[in-house]
């Protein structure tokens, strides 16, 4: 095993505040989810004597898996980082990264042993309220294949998230400076998607409804009109909830078709039809590949010596 690990393991289990933050964190998930239970149910449940139909415990069931599938997306988005943002720059604050760097490890194997640590950790966060999830699905109304890509994203989410805290707590010298620039960066990109993502969907609704004359490659035509499914696989939540509007109106969960118009004066021409994979897969593409970058980046920082 991993001698970071394995450290991390020691000193996790010696310290109180650990067990603290849990526990506060789930007496939020609790308050929350008994909040959302007296909205969803509007009463009927408690305040009122009525017959309970199949259908409702459906949807009740499906309204409690996704909500509580968003609350797991945002701590493994947020809350998970927290440990991996003071992984390195704590190292650098308390002078002991040289320390680090003078045993037999070699660069990767400590960066993957911060990785490994803080997916322990932030695991626990994660599984918490899992029951959560769980009871949703098991009221019915969800299929498996919809639990089965829920927790696929949540892994991966987790992990990108990580590896992009690992990065920044490599590049910076203090653990706050880590702190303010994750979620700086984070709080920030969330107005900058919704702009882009209105923005794209204004520009496909007018180039598809609007008359012209001009003939485009098709290819162009395609990219406009539904470039925007592989753009909502670059984050977890656009993905979750594109893949899920998706699915259900074409009934799949994995390769997407769409026609590809051309309007015209007084008539609309179909060009052809093109595949596009869910935005669930492309999100498993894209967090693969900028896990492994990140990485890359922070083991290459952690090898450069120190000024």
């Amino acid at each position: 095993m991993n001698p970071i690990l394995i450290r991390h393991l020691y000193s996790s289990a010696r310290r109180s505040r650990f067990f603290w933050l849990l526990a506060l964190y789930l007496l939020g998930i609790g308050l929350l989810t008994l909040f959302f239970a007296l909205i969803a149910a509007g009463g009927a449940f408690f305040f009122t004597v009525g017959n309970i139909s199949m259908l409702d415990l459906f949807t009740g069931g499906r309204l409690l898996y996704w909500y509580s599938s968003v609350i797991l997306l945002l701590t493994a988005a947020l809350l998970v980082p927290i440990t991996a943002l003071g992984s390195l720059a704590g190292e650098r604050e308390n002078r002991t990264l040289d320390l680090l760097k003078m045993t037999t490890l070699r660069a990767r194997n400590i960066v993957l042993g911060k990785l490994a640590s803080s997916l322990l950790t932030g695991a626990l966060y994660v599984l918490a309220p899992f029951p959560l999830l769980m009871m949703g699905f098991w009221l019915g109304g969800v299929t498996a294949i919809e639990l089965f890509i829920t927790l696929l994203v949540l892994i991966l989410t987790m992990l990108v998230s990580i590896a992009w805290a690992l990065l920044l707590s490599a590049l910076v010298r203090k653990t706050i400076a880590a702190v303010l620039t994750f979620y700086g960066l984070t709080f920030a990109s969330v107005p900058l998607i919704s702009i882009l993502a209105t923005a794209i969907v204004g520009v496909s609704a007018s180039w598809q409804y609007t008359d012209r004359v001009a003939f485009l490659p098709f290819w162009i035509e395609a990219l406009v009109q539904h470039g925007w499914v592989i753009l909502a696989g670059l984050h977890p939540l656009t993905a979750a909830i594109a893949a899920e509007a998706l699915g259900l109106e074409q009934n799949t969960w994995f390769l997407l078709h769409f026609d590809v118009y051309r309007r015209q004066i007084s008539s609309s021409t179909v060009l052809g039809t093109i595949t596009l994979p869910s935005p669930w897969l492309t999100f498993i593409i894209f967090a693969l590949s900028a896990t492994a970058a990140f990485l890359g980046l922070t083991v290459w920082r952690l090898k450069r010596p120190e000024r």
